[in-house]
């Protein structure tokens, strides 16, 4: 099962002292004017036409900055952080706004380096520790991470977040127990947390424990737009061997969305070897290849049900694929020179 962390990383601290005036130069206007004529988004244009009439408004270049990093903007985005910071220094919320925009721009050491500074300034600042646990997450730094959770939950022992990272860093270090324990405190501080449901789910699931249905069911309740719950419900069903179970699951994963590539994938596998039916199975393995061009997996399963029919051409040509694919893939190679 796919799990995923969605890790957005926010903090800047270049310290500037007092209130000045914001960086507005014809240059820069002019490119402004430029970039919103070929950028088709009525919230920028709206954001922009009332930076023009009030330019001494920190919070309306903050605002832009983080409409600049959603359209992938992260150059313009800092500059306009930057505008809010040189407007008011004392608000942690710009320097949050620049950390994020060099995140985005993939400059991760630099966004590390500005977190670490308004933690400095600004000790109490929650946000910032939690981002800071994050990053040392992502690059397994795991005991760092849990210290800067840790140094948040001083602050505020509530923080329905800093227990869920605790959690997150635990299942991925190996520590089941610790991981659904720290994973529970966080639906209890927060119970619409959908994430912390969904992992735990995971975690029994691994398992072949039922009760990660419940898990599931509470966080499709919470999140029913998930389509991530279902397909986890239906692997689980498959991985307990309740295939009928399964494919009800994932029928209607596919009624929500026909380009869930995985589900017709297993669909696939359901059907050529649980079913007996290759023919069947290579239209689920096409969608699957449909929905996701490179899919190596699907290609190698399509190639192994064609040659099941005696369809030798077709099997070799999807197999020579996956070479395409991946040069040393190995399963492809062994089923060519099987078909020689």
């Amino acid at each position: 099962m796919i799990y995923k962390i969605l890790i957005v990383v926010t903090s800047l601290f270049l310290i500037v002292g007092c209130k000045t005036k914001p960086d507005n130069d014809a240059t820069d206007l002019k490119f402004q004017d430029s970039l919103l004529n070929k950028i088709n988004s009525p919230e920028l244009k709206a954001i922009s036409k009332k930076i023009t009439e009030e330019v001494n408004k920190p919070e309306l270049y903050n605002e832009r900055a983080k409409l600049y990093i959603q359209l992938g903007l992260a150059e313009e985005a800092e500059k306009d952080a930057n505008r809010a910071i040189k407007l008011d220094s004392l608000k942690p919320d710009y320097f949050l706004t620049k950390a994020d925009a060099l995140f985005s721009a993939n400059k991760t050491k630099l966004a590390k380096d500005e977190l670490e500074l308004i933690e400095k300034k600004f000790p109490t600042n929650t946000e910032a520790l939690l981002k800071l646990a994050e990053l040392f997450f992502i690059v397994r730094q795991y005991q760092t991470a849990i210290d800067y959770c840790n140094k948040a939950l001083k602050v505020d022992e509530s923080i329905a977040k800093a227990y869920f990272i605790k959690g997150s860093i635990y299942r991925e270090s190996g520590d089941t127990a610790k991981a659904i324990s720290s994973l529970i405190t966080a639906t209890e501080q927060d119970n619409r947390f959908d994430q912390a449901f969904f992992d735990i789910g995971v975690i029994y699931a691994a398992q072949k424990n039922p009760i990660a249905l419940n898990y599931y069911d509470n966080a499709f309740k919470i999140n029913p737009t998930n389509n991530d719950v279902i397909y986890a419900r239906a692997k689980f069903y498959q991985d307990i061997s309740k295939i009928e179970e399964a494919i009800k699951q994932y029928d209607y994963l596919l009624s929500r969305d026909k380009n869930y590539f995985l589900a017709n994938y297993n669909l696939g596998a359901i059907t050529l070897e649980l079913k007996n039916d290759p023919k069947t199975a290579i239209n689920y393995f096409t969608k699957a290849i449909e929905s996701k061009a490179d899919y190596i997996e699907a290609y190698f399963a399509r190639g192994y049900a064609y040659s099941k029919i005696n369809e030798k051409e077709n099997a070799k040509a999807d197999y020579k694929m996956c070479l395409q694919l991946e040069d040393n893939y190995e399963p492809a190679i062994t089923a060519l020179n099987k078909l020689k």
